[in-house]
């Protein structure tokens, strides 16, 4: 019994060893293949044999250019790539083989205001001499071209800090490349935001969306109505308003934009701590209240006038364009909240309208109505969940967000119903990194492609891109970059680079 005991035994170990082996094999060693290789993949690489060494006491970054984000970069990536003493290195760095400079030509002027939606992010980027060179049209360019620079310079033990000689050629594949992050459900220091949009701007993500309230807490500290910040955890979790345009500046001087998204009607629930009658009465079947208030009253003038006050001043806060105005799971509470409220079906009635749905198309197209006013000299565009679309409401330039969908193909689905409306898309279903799996699971991000549907060009010409959406029931200070980084890195690539050379995740695995 021993015997034959101990002999499966050993036949399972060496089946254990045999697959370990296998997979270990499949997995190609990562580190001398991709040295001084670029993320996201370049449109165009151009490799050549010369290998340069950074001399510490010779190399610099430079431009004519005095504007505020280039001299900014430069400082930063000075510090990010100026090597350690390594006088104890045993070499000669001879004028042949060094690299003595980076210049940073920028032919459009320095923008006052943040990046926005259509930025040129182009650059060209020629490691081929002595003195590299930088070009771009927009300084937004430039920027994702020193990222380019400073993944190109690698460590060797013996020669210090070096870079291959390469022309690179290069430009996003989509406009619109964000991550969201949610401070509602768990409360992120300003210090852990920066770090995220520090990493978004290495990986050349290009829109931090902020969700920043929601059913679980309201930690927007508003000056005009200061009762809604009631709703935060406590009063140190919030956000100032001098807190807030710190972030939109430093994600500025690094090229990110700031989108923000105050959820409604729904999800509003840390809304009515300060402010209880902006929210609905529920009522459960047998007509009990149920007391679960997260749907806005839209039958009170009071209501508007509070949207209006504070959308008003959000919109001064974020120069962004575009503004997220939520949108979804209004279904959880439409039953209880509209449908068994008499209050709301006869607001119903008398407004000519059938279903508690054409209530919320009313809303919405009341909301962007009084928004957009013609008070208002800049008008803003507006981002929606894709709900809101399904109600069949009609706002010129509306962008649907697509979450929805429980495989890849009800997601492009979703995808070409959006774009065959005419509307703009984007899509973040197929990236929730919030879910967590064993395993690598940052490979299925790869196969997911925002114009991966059955549509015309027209149809895919309406695909802004996506965003990678770190929901956070699960994500707080302590974890949330160790839960987005790296695995958003795969959906920085699939929303920059070209899209058949990055269609295979394996072929991603020796440079991630």
């Amino acid at each position: 019994m021993f015997e034959m005991s101990l002999g499966k035994s050993i036949i399972c170990l060496l089946a254990l060893i045999n697959y370990l082996d296998c997979n270990i094999l499949a997995w190609p060693d990562p580190y001398s293949k991709t040295q001084g290789e670029i993320w996201p993949l370049p449109q165009y690489i151009g490799r050549q044999e010369t290998i340069w060494l950074l001399d510490p006491k010779t190399f610099i970054i430079h431009s004519d250019s005095k504007c505020d984000i280039i001299e900014e970069a430069i400082k930063r990536y000075s510090m990010r790539l100026q090597p350690p003493d390594d006088d104890d290195l045993r070499r000669d760095i001879t004028n042949q083989s060094a690299l003595k400079s980076l210049e940073i030509i920028v032919e459009g002027e320095c923008p006052s205001g943040v990046p926005q939606l259509g930025m040129d992010e182009s650059y060209k980027l020629n490691v081929t001499s002595s003195d590299a060179i930088l070009k771009a049209v927009e300084v937004w360019g430039a920027l994702r071209g020193l990222e380019s620079f400073s993944h190109m310079v690698y460590y060797n033990a013996s020669l210090g800090h070096m870079i291959r000689s390469a022309i690179i050629k290069d430009f996003p594949r989509f406009p619109h490349r964000g991550v969201l992050l949610d401070t509602s459900r768990h409360f992120l220091s300003i210090n852990a935001l920066k770090a995220n949009i520090e990493l978004m701007a290495q990986n050349k993500f290009n829109v931090f969306h902020w969700h920043i309230v929601d059913n679980e807490a309201f930690p927007y500290n508003s000056e005009a109505l200061p009762s809604l910040s009631s709703g935060s955890y406590t009063p140190r979790h919030k956000y100032s308003l001098l807190e807030i345009k710190d972030v939109i500046a430093y994600a500025r001087l690094r090229g990110v934009r700031v989108i923000v998204e105050f959820d409604t009607p729904g999800h509003m629930k840390s809304w009515g701590i300060g402010m209880p009658n902006l929210l609905t009465r529920c009522f459960d079947k047998s007509g009990k209240e149920t007391f679960d208030r997260s749907l806005i009253d839209p039958t009170i003038e009071d209501t508007w006038d509070v949207l209006l006050a504070l959308f008003e001043e959000v919109f001064q806060v974020f120069p962004d364009n575009y503004v997220h105005l939520g949108g979804d799971e209004t279904k959880f509470w439409i039953p209880d909240c509209w449908e068994r409220n008499t209050n709301i079906t006869t607001f119903i009635s008398l407004h000519g309208l059938k279903t508690a749905r054409d209530l919320e198309r009313w809303y919405f197209t009341k909301l962007t109505a009084i928004l957009n006013g013609p008070h208002r000299e800049s008008k803003k565009k507006f981002i929606v969940w894709k709900e809101v679309l399904d109600t069949g409401i009609k706002v010129e330039d509306m962008v649907a967000h697509v979450w929805e969908g429980s495989s890849y193909a009800a997601q492009m689905n979703e995808m070409n119903a959006v774009t065959a409306s005419g509307n703009y898309a984007l899509l973040s279903a197929c990236w929730y990194l919030d879910y967590i799996i064993t395993g690598a699971d940052w490979l299925d991000y790869y196969k997911c492609d925002p114009q991966g549907f059955n549509g015309s060009q027209v149809q895919k010409n309406l695909v802004l891109g996506g965003e990678a959406a770190l929901w956070g029931e699960w994500v707080d200070e302590s974890n949330v970059v160790a839960r987005l980084w790296p695995r958003a890195s795969a959906v920085a690539e699939r929303l920059w680079s070209d899209a058949e050379q990055t269609k295979v995740p394996m072929a991603a695995w020796p440079r991630f």
